[in-house]
């Protein structure tokens, strides 16, 4: 342990009033630097050590769990819109969420082509409800199942959504009345490992959508949601014939889902304001893509269980990681309290030990977090490919359970400093 301060502020004193100092010998001017006292404290017993560091890594993966599968499912039921190759896009106010109904008139997007800054105005078909896709074996007891189905219709020379894993050639095919591009990550069968709960979904099979003959083209990843159990993308004109004209046969295309914009480079919030002007509020709002993901992402946290359940997790790992940190370092503390008391008996002061404990904290907290978040993301990977949700983290999300982590131990450094504070070196001696 380290005397250095109290020497210093001795030999300081003993200058000022006059009293001869010898020199100090040559030898001390090649000592080393003295080794941290909170690092010695912690790291003397390396077993133990890596227990603490175990107990800090287990809140970290408590936390990281919760919060990354929060962030799955609020991202599932926005899959759709990041996929949208736009700039703004046109919704009715009185849609809350995509799974509700509600759509845009074409005349708006007519005006919306003939604003300046506009390149290009894209309607975008959706539907949660009335479309369903029937399973595709071939024997009479599965082909009876039908279940609900994302439809997602386009032009396919518009190039509005963005699928790298479908090639051209199969946009081209996409043309062709009664065609479609499935979802390979729709939720898997329970009892079938390799078939979803449609059946077998491969290129050339035939199936039933909305009760029509229906021929699968190529695949794509995407992900199941809350509303449903994959996606299909049709062609604008099979989404017309298959799934609009049934509900709305005089004009089944009046209106769109979303009007999906293209802007040129650098201009989206001048001509987001422009559009406001001219189209109003009352039937449409211009927004961004990153703003229509928020507003989606904020009507599932507020309006399902989802916001409270999983935020509630991660609130929960955090006290937990406090408790266990608090008991790290006040075990510490007690174990060494003969040694707190010597250095208050030689002249340490009550900060500088807090500072001790605090930075033991801050040490528990990297030492925990390295191989918390490594197994985070492990548990990552084996959720995504179990169950097909987007298990993502992004540079934002490791800077908030980074954050929360020394959050967490800094709290309980500064809880347990109260021990360090109250010690009294006669008491102990």
């Amino acid at each position: 342990m380290s005397l250095y301060p109290p020497a210093r502020r001795a030999l300081r004193r003993a200058r000022e009033i006059g009293v001869a100092v010898a020199p100090a010998p040559r030898y001390c001017a090649a000592m080393p630097k003295p080794v941290p006292l909170a690092w010695c404290n912690l790291a003397h017993d390396r077993v133990r050590f890596a227990l603490f560091a175990a107990g800090v890594g287990f809140a970290v993966v408590l936390m990281g769990v919760q919060y990354g599968i929060m962030n799955a499912m609020l991202d599932s039921n926005t899959v759709v819109i990041e996929r949208l190759d736009c700039d703004l896009v046109l919704v009715n106010p009185n849609r809350a969420s995509l799974l509700m109904r509600g759509g845009v008139s074409q005349r708006r997007a007519e005006q919306a082509r003939a604003a300046p800054g506009v390149k290009a105005a894209v309607p975008v078909y959706l539907e949660y409800q009335a479309a369903g896709l029937r399973h595709t074996a071939r024997d009479s007891r599965d082909r009876t199942q039908t279940r609900r189905i994302r439809v997602v219709g386009v032009d396919p020379e518009s190039g509005i959504l963005k699928l790298p894993d479908v090639r051209a050639e199969a946009w081209a095919r996409l043309r062709t009345p009664g065609t479609a591009l499935y979802d390979r990550r729709s939720r898997p069968h329970p009892d079938r490992p390799g078939e979803t709960v449609f059946g077998k979904l491969e290129p050339g099979a035939r199936t039933e959508l909305a009760g029509r003959d229906i021929t699968l083209v190529a695949g794509f990843d995407l992900g199941f949601d809350f509303g449903t159990d994959g996606t299909l993308v049709v062609s604008d004109r099979t989404f017309e014939k298959w799934v609009r004209e049934p509900l709305y046969p005089l004009n089944p295309l009046a209106e769109a889902d979303l009007i999906a914009l293209r802007v040129a480079p650098g201009s989206a919030r001048e001509v987001q304001a422009d559009l406001r002007e001219r189209l109003g509020t009352a039937d449409v709002l211009v927004l961004t893509r990153d703003e229509l993901v928020s507003r989606e992402k904020r009507f599932w946290w507020t309006n399902t269980p989802i916001g409270f359940a999983f935020g509630a997790g991660v609130v929960l790992g955090f006290v937990v990681g406090m408790v266990i940190c608090y008991q790290i370092l006040a075990s510490d503390v007690a174990d060494h309290l003969p040694e707190y008391a010597t250095l208050k008996a030689v002249g340490y002061t009550n900060r500088y030990l807090s500072w001790v404990v605090l930075q033991e904290a801050l040490i528990l907290a990297a030492a925990g977090f390295v191989p918390g978040i490594l197994f985070t993301l492990g548990t990552y990977a084996a959720l995504g490919a179990l169950t097909g949700l987007p298990m993502v983290l992004t540079p934002a999300r490791f800077a908030l359970v980074l954050a929360l982590t020394f959050v967490m131990c800094a709290a309980s450094g500064l809880l347990a400093v109260r021990k360090v504070k109250k010690v009294d070196p006669a008491d102990v001696f």
